[in-house]
């Protein structure tokens, strides 16, 4: 979200743009290095919450792109609250509404 604010409220010059854009895809390249190897130390319940919340987030991004897109085709689509700089919110959104109903289903 930061690199969002810099690069739509702020002037630079393009190399200094790409650099402040590639920054946020090699920090969260680095998140999910460690998140999946930190996965691998967990136990088998904390596991199953972990991946559940990962497949209940990308089904809801999926149906999310899907709608957005079928919108899209009806010429019904506001930027402002479905660009793709709120996809990324959107989507951390999803994994936590995942994580939040697979750790009530565990009880974890």
């Amino acid at each position: 979200m930061p690199a969002t604010w810099l690069l739509t409220g702020q002037r630079f010059s393009q190399p200094v743009s790409v650099l402040i854009a590639v920054v946020p895809i090699i920090t969260f390249a680095i998140f999910i290095v460690k998140f999946i190897n930190d996965f691998s130390v967990l136990d088998e319940v904390k596991q199953r919450v972990q991946l559940e919340a990962v497949v209940i987030g990308f089904a809801l991004t999926a149906m999310l792109l899907m709608l957005l897109f079928l919108l899209g085709l009806c010429d019904i689509s506001n930027p402002d609250l479905f660009g793709y700089g709120q996809l990324a919110g959107y989507c951390w959104g999803f994994y936590f509404i995942g994580w939040l109903i697979s750790k009530k289903k565990y009880g974890v």
